[in-house]
């Protein structure tokens, strides 16, 4: 049911009083009351796009139901907090090793979810809202991901709540983008003459090898989905993200979030073929001028190949080739293409918010713990060769499985 409130605040400088109408969609229909409203804020990720969110909702096996905050202030300012209310499970690893998990109700904030808010203290009023849904109950956890650590966000998430109902020591990584000019020479040209070499080399060598035989086919039409998914298995099934439990694996969510992608001319494939047969792929979403990639796959047995980069090249042309594309999010963490072709533009972390409550808050404890333990375990393999070998090696062991 949305719940409605009014209520009156101080402004910061307690100069005056400022009226707040507070709504909280809870169901689809209420989300789509709120298109007018969603429709008039900047949207940069498309996680956060009302068709994309409801199809999330929709389709994704954990999300109990919507949890959209819309705020509007004196004077017909809107701020909207879109989230999903899930049943998440808190895994608790130490390194590779998953030792077990917990459940809790949890509101979970879209990619970039606050919309409207211009400065710290419209995201304080944001999270001051959120954190209202713990006390009375409504979940114990709130969850923002991918967040900007050098932000105001972040810096205001850090002290929304106590020092034992946050999560610390979160891990920290980069996020990659790379500007997309109008030529793939340009692209290209601020790579050293020897890369540039290398990859024509390596381009030359696998059209000889397999001449006749090597096909890439683009795969963006609504009528490509059924060859799109089953070739995308084909190849993902072989790739150590699955043992992971990331990247593409056939799920009604991802199957339903590429249909829509398709219908609105926002998703688009690239696989490569070799005797008919799929070895590797490239994807992602084209929104608001910048291409968003998802987890790329090709087959291990190929790797010596470079068909991974064969594929991300052909990719990188067309969408120098299209006006419509001015930037490329390739995603946070560490890869060698990310860095090759990227720059890392920022930092980002998790939040994990508790509510005030015993075992939440425990929750909270045991996932610091093993965060602190694990940040020292990972800047030892980092720094070390046998490490940088033990990680490739369990690489190799997952893609194997």
């Amino acid at each position: 049911m949305t719940a409605i409130m009014e209520s009156r605040r101080f402004v910061a400088d307690h100069s005056a009083v400022v009226e707040e109408k507070v709504t909280v969609a809870t169901t689809l229909e209420e989300v789509e009351a709120l298109r007018d409203v969603w429709k008039s804020l900047h949207v940069d990720d498309i996680d956060s796009d009302i068709d994309y969110y409801m199809t999330v909702v929709r389709h994704a096996d954990q999300v109990i139901r919507p949890h959209v905050v819309h705020i509007r202030q004196d004077g017909g300012a809107d701020l909207l907090a879109v989230a999903r209310l899930e049943n998440l499970p808190v895994p608790f690893r130490f390194g590779y090793r998953r030792l077990g998990s917990a459940t809790l109700r949890a509101i979970v904030v879209t990619f970039g979810g606050i919309l409207g808010a211009r400065n710290k203290y419209e995201e304080e009023i944001v999270l001051r809202h959120l954190k209202k849904d713990l006390d009375k109950g409504v979940a114990d956890l709130i969850l923002m991901r991918n967040v900007d650590v050098d932000s105001t966000l972040y810096a205001t998430a850090l002290v929304a709540t106590g020092w034992a109902q946050r999560a610390h020591a979160q891990p920290v990584s980069r996020r990659w983008m790379a500007v997309i000019p109008d030529s793939m020479t340009r692209f290209l040209e601020t790579r050293s003459a020897k890369t540039r070499g290398n990859l024509r080399r390596h381009d030359n060598q696998l059209r000889m090898e397999f001449a006749g035989r090597l096909e890439l086919r683009h795969l963006d039409r609504p009528e490509d989905a059924a060859d799109l998914y089953r070739d995308m298995e084909a190849v993902a099934a072989k790739t150590y993200q699955r043992g992971l439990g990331v990247g593409f694996s056939g799920t009604p969510m991802q199957c339903a979030l590429i249909k829509l992608g398709l219908d609105r001319g926002w998703y688009r494939t690239w696989m490569l073929y070799i005797d008919e047969r799929p070895v590797a792929f490239w994807s992602g979403f084209g929104y608001g001028g910048t291409f968003q990639i998802g987890t790329p796959g090709f087959d291990p047995d190929m790797s010596k190949l470079s068909i991974g980069r064969f594929t991300m090249l052909r990719m990188l042309e067309d969408l120098c080739a299209d006006p419509a594309i001015s930037e490329l999010d390739f995603g946070h963490g560490e890869a060698d293409y990310k860095s090759s072709f990227g720059r890392a533009v920022r930092s980002e972390s998790e939040v994990m918010l508790a509510a005030s409550r015993p075992w939440p808050t425990l929750v909270m404890l045991a996932v610091s713990s093993l965060s602190f333990a694990n940040n020292l375990v990972r800047r030892l393999v980092e720094n070390s060769e046998w490490g940088r070998r033990l990680k490739a090696g369990w690489r190799r062991r997952m893609a194997s499985r």
